[in-house]
């Protein structure tokens, strides 16, 4: 879980105007990029191989092994990997909701993403477990249909987390002895989920500037469920992309393996 007071989101970009109140757009300061990079590498390794395990190992040139069988080399699956992982960040370090499981860890392939829900995030509000439900999208020009995916996505299962995705959280951290984090989401499973417990987020990582796109989808995808939207605007998509997944694998080169 993220320490809020370790924000890596305040120095690297600042907010812009919106018209609408659901809807933040983040663009890069100058500079800012270079405070955080070494920062979201780590971030990103921790989502993808684990930070501990790769302390387990002695650092990252003895994991050198599992990080170059473990870090995506495809453009497409780092693209979408770095846009579920900031999603996730975002949501712990902006938002009142926790994600307790990194599922990017318990991929089978290293080029595949889990399947089910992107990210879950979860809250306790008095009796009542509140969940956050998001699709991530991460594109170089953000455009109508990728939007379109996202509210589908968000549609799916009448607007609640997949089931599946909830059993494999549950699952997850029982077996790691996280039992006090797992009931809130058992407690999801043998009721209805309330639509008003229920929130979205549409979280989009661009190279273009993704204000409009939000704006014109920002009407909630059912009735009673909260939708939020966040769109961060980044300097070269591609390179920068790129350039994460890249010197988390050049960590690695000491000893040669990688």
């Amino acid at each position: 879980m993220a320490d809020p007071q370790d924000n890596f989101f305040t120095p690297w970009f600042e907010t812009n105007d919106s018209s609408v109140d659901t809807v933040t757009v983040m663009t890069e300061k100058s500079n800012g990029r270079a405070e955080i990079f070494d920062t979201l590498v780590s971030v990103a390794a921790d989502h993808v191989v684990g930070l501990k395990a790769i302390e387990s190992l002695g650092g990252f040139p003895k994991a050198a092994h599992v990080l170059k069988h473990r870090v995506p080399a495809k453009t497409i699956a780092r693209s979408g990997f770095l846009g579920e992982i900031l999603a996730t960040e975002y949501l712990e370090r902006e938002t009142e909701f926790a994600v307790p499981v990194r599922r990017l860890r318990y991929r089978d392939t290293r080029e595949q993403a889990m399947r089910g829900d992107d990210v879950l995030g979860f809250r306790r509000a008095k009796t009542r477990v509140k969940v956050m439900k998001v699709e991530a999208k991460s594109r170089a020009n953000l455009d109508t249909r990728t939007m379109n995916e996202a509210r589908d996505g968000l549609a799916n299962h009448k607007g609640r987390p997949n089931p599946e995705t909830l059993a494999f959280l549950e699952c997850n951290l029982r077996e790691h002895g996280r039992d006090a984090e797992a009931e809130p989401i058992a407690d999801l499973q043998k009721q209805s989920i309330k639509a008003s417990d229920v929130s979205h987020l549409v979280f989009t990582l661009s190279g273009n500037n993704p204000t409009n796109f939000l704006q014109d989808n920002s009407t909630p995808i059912r009735k009673r469920m909260e939708l939020r939207l966040c769109g961060c605007r980044v300097k070269g998509h591609a390179d920068f992309i790129k350039s994460v997944f890249d010197t988390c694998l050049n960590r690695g080169e000491a000893d040669g393996v990688a």
